[in-house]
């Protein structure tokens, strides 16, 4: 029997028999992995994909795939399927069905016909994933929501924002070159001057031919600093001012900062009128202002004509404004309809629209809220889970259709930051989108579109960004399906990098070569390397370039899809044939 990090007794290598692997799911995922794990490594490559019903909406995607082979469980879910579809004995097993309860219920099932066999299991309770892999020692669960929210997030906050990664016991950061001191620099990932073959930056680039503007560098902790970021005085007083305006513009709302301003000219046109036609000191023309607006005014018809006049105006006008400010202060208080709990302040500027509180909105949110980023949330129904795990979280949640522009203005969208529009359905998504631009025409869009070539047209004629969920979760269910351990995912434009933990196998291709062998400009950069086994594990970092690698070894790299998969295969086990 084999753990999750060694290769099962059933498990192919090149050379013996092809590799194979099961994916349970019939949804965009499934395509999605299909195709990374065809990148990946193509020839050689079984995939066997269950599905409930041929009539599926990606079915005749995924069979027309080179190698695919598709099973259909019917209504009779049960081992019989799962036997047909080869789990015993395969490289691994991936269970993406929607629901977390088939996933588990699945992922027992295999684990009983083949105890030793790799499964990747998708999870979006992750409280449930952490006690799942308890019960499957060869598990590995996954979130898609939680996979991608990083990617999402990124993008609303802007490309100068900078990203945090953390493992073993060490933090990194992903930011612009200028940010960082040049000795905390680990690679390069992107350079703005160079163009990729899919457009945008060049991935990884060649540091000698021309320098990364995105790096990745490792963050040192010193006294109420966590990073070597330089942040100039002037950067921490605008970050104070604005942190200030944003609270208190929080407090008001657009007809309450009316009504408020009317009484104040009220007031100022007042004390004008007492002291100039009324002859009456600065102090007294106050004094007398405040009363006459407040409806305190006693009636004196000894005074003057025009200061009679005056008084009579102020008080009239004063005792219809004062209602309408404490009418509008009640209607701003409840104007942002929450979900449970306490009235949330809302914030008023500087913040991120989250459309959609599902599971991905949900994780959005909490991710941005963690990173102190004001947030509020829009969502349809009140009764959803979503909504009320925001409010609950402290989020405001606007309820409300956000293809409407009264809705989206409600939640700020006129001096919103970003609007991140993540809802199930594409056509929801885009006409959010398009409402939020007519509301303010800078604000940075960010989509959910599952369409390629809609996202990409999308992209370019409103100079919006688009995302798929299942584009981004993918390769991280690829990698760990091919034993690559994806520790974090690295946005970049429409493009992902990942970082991954990928162990020198027994006979494998990198046994006994140096590390630079792995490097290769656009696909690979290898970062660290772990040497010897468990708590006694020591980090290099830089790694040593001619040092020769070792069973056993861990080597932690930033790659492409493609580059992982190259870096999987060159460093995975292989079965030595005694001659």
């Amino acid at each position: 029997m084999t753990t999750a990090g060694a290769a099962p007794s059933g498990r192919t290598r090149p050379g013996t028999r092809t590799e194979r692997f099961v994916i349970c799911g019939e949804n965009l995922l499934t395509l999605r992995i299909v195709e990374a794990l065809r990148r990946q490594r193509g020839d050689g490559t079984e995939i066997v994909v269950v599905v409930a019903d041929r009539g599926g909406r990606y079915v005749d995607r995924i069979e027309a795939a080179p190698g695919v082979r598709v099973v259909e469980s019917g209504p009779a879910d049960d081992d019989r399927t799962l036997l047909a579809a080869g789990v015993h004995g395969a490289t691994a097993v991936a269970l993406v069905d929607r629901e977390d309860v088939t996933n588990i219920h699945r992922a027992l099932r295999v684990q009983e016909i083949d105890p030793s066999v790799r499964l990747v299991v998708r999870l979006f309770n992750t409280r449930l994933g952490a006690r799942i892999e308890g019960i499957l020692p060869t598990a590995t669960v996954l979130s898609v929501s939680e996979t991608a929210a990083p990617s999402f997030v990124a993008q609303a906050i802007g490309r100068t924002t900078r990203q945090h990664v953390r493992l073993a016991g060490r933090t990194f950061v992903v930011a612009g070159r200028r940010e960082v001191d040049d000795g905390a620099v680990l690679c390069g990932l992107a350079a703005n001057s160079q163009t990729g073959a899919t457009g945008g930056p060049r991935l990884l680039p060649d540091e000698g031919a021309d320098p990364a503007d995105y790096v990745l560098a490792l963050a040192v902790s010193r006294a109420r600093v966590t990073d070597q970021l330089h942040r100039p005085r002037t950067e921490r007083v605008r970050n104070l001012v604005d942190r200030v305006v944003v609270r208190v513009r929080g407090t008001l709302t657009r007809r309450l900062a009316r009504a408020t301003l009317a009484l104040f000219l009220l007031f100022v046109a007042g004390t004008v009128a007492f002291a100039t036609a009324g002859g009456y000191s600065l102090g007294d023309a106050i004094y007398l202002a405040v009363l006459d607006s407040a409806g305190a005014a006693q009636p004196d018809t000894s005074a003057s004509v025009p200061v009679r006049v005056i008084q009579a105006f102020v008080t009239v006008v004063g005792i219809a404004i004062i209602p309408l400010v404490t009418a509008v202060v009640v209607e701003s208080a409840v104007s942002a309809r929450t979900v449970g709990g306490p009235v949330r302040r809302m914030p008023r500027r500087d913040h991120v629209v989250v459309v959609g509180l599902g599971n991905v909105g949900l994780r959005i949110v909490t991710t941005l809220r963690e990173r102190g980023v004001p947030v509020v949330g829009v969502e349809r129904e009140e009764d959803t889970a979503g909504a009320a795990a925001a409010a609950r979280a402290g989020v405001p949640v606007v309820l409300g259709d956000a293809t409407r522009e009264r809705v989206l203005r409600e939640a700020g969208a006129e001096e919103a930051r970003a609007i991140v529009a993540v809802t199930s359905d594409d056509a929801t998504n885009l006409q959010a989108a398009l409402t939020a631009r007519s509301v303010q025409r800078t604000v940075r869009v960010v989509l959910r579109l599952r369409d390629d070539d809609l996202a990409a047209r999308v992209e370019r004629s409103m100079d919006a960004i688009s995302r798929s969920v299942s584009y981004v979760a993918a390769p991280v269910f690829a990698a760990a399906l091919r034993d690559g351990q994806v520790l974090a995912t690295i946005p970049v434009g429409r493009r992902i990098l990942l970082m991954a933990e990928v162990a020198v196998g027994r006979a494998s291709l990198m046994t006994g070569l140096p590390v630079a062998v792995l490097t290769e400009a656009g696909q690979v950069r290898v970062v660290g390397v772990f040497r010897g086994a468990g708590p006694e594990a020591v980090l290099e970092m830089p790694p040593r370039p001619r040092r020769a690698l070792k069973v056993g070894d861990r080597l932690l790299v930033v790659a492409t899809r493609g580059g992982l998969g190259t870096v999987l295969e060159r460093c995975s086990s292989r079965t030595v044939v005694a001659g």
